[in-house]
């Protein structure tokens, strides 16, 4: 197994630093594509990309289905990884009511918008647990579990869990990446992704060829 951090910004640079200290001896791939950002691995197990992540999520033969995924770009990486694997899929505008189902909704484009239970600047430390890191109080029912039973009408839900690797880090297989890419055909889709507390939704449409 290995882990993919895609993107090395600030996160990106503190998800390598956590994985290293965790486990040294497990081979890290750092995806980048901008030539002026500089990455500068603390051990020997690691290799960069130089490149577009979806790109090297769709082509790469390096990867492996249980090779972790941290996802560190600002993008939707599920829902474009889901678009570049379809033909003929494409975003479409989200539902108007979607808002109204979530917990603090923030709709970045026509076809995307993310969620959060906090309204608040969590610690990037988070461990994930029972209770919230910042208000001591039960978490509730998980994000994940709210959007997969949230009906918008004529759309079918495809959620990709984020399962945390590290306190603050979060990932997902690369193989159920694969999977749920895998399921769209003809429809309209709300692909998300998601931890217990935190989500980004993206409203996707495929036809296919007659």
């Amino acid at each position: 197994m290995k882990y993919i951090i895609v993107g090395y910004g600030n996160f990106g640079r503190i998800a390598l630093e956590r994985i290293g200290l965790a486990f040294p001896d497990t081979a890290v791939i750092v995806v980048e594509r901008n030539p002026d950002v500089s990455v500068a691995p603390d051990t020997g197990h690691v290799t960069v990309v130089r490149g577009d992540a979806v790109s090297f999520l769709s082509e790469s033969s390096a990867l492996e289905p249980d090779d972790q995924i941290i996802p560190m770009v600002p993008i939707h990486l599920v829902a474009h990884y889901a678009l570049s694997r379809c033909p003929g899929a494409a975003a479409v505008p989200m539902w108007d009511k979607m808002e109204e189902m979530l917990p603090n909704p923030i709709r970045l484009d026509a076809s995307t918008l993310v969620c959060s239970r906090s309204d608040f600047l969590c610690p990037d430390d988070c461990p994930e647990g029972r209770l919230c890191t910042v208000t001591g109080r039960e978490r509730g029912k998980p994000l994940y579990t709210v959007l997969e039973q949230a009906e918008a009408p004529g759309f079918e839900n495809l959620v990709q869990r984020s399962y945390q690797i590290l306190p603050g880090i979060g990932g997902y297989s690369f193989g159920d990446l694969k999977e749920l890419a895998a399921k769209i055909t003809d429809g309209r889709y709300l692909i998300a992704t998601s931890c217990k507390c935190h989500g980004i939704i993206t409203a996707v449409g495929c036809k296919s060829d007659p």
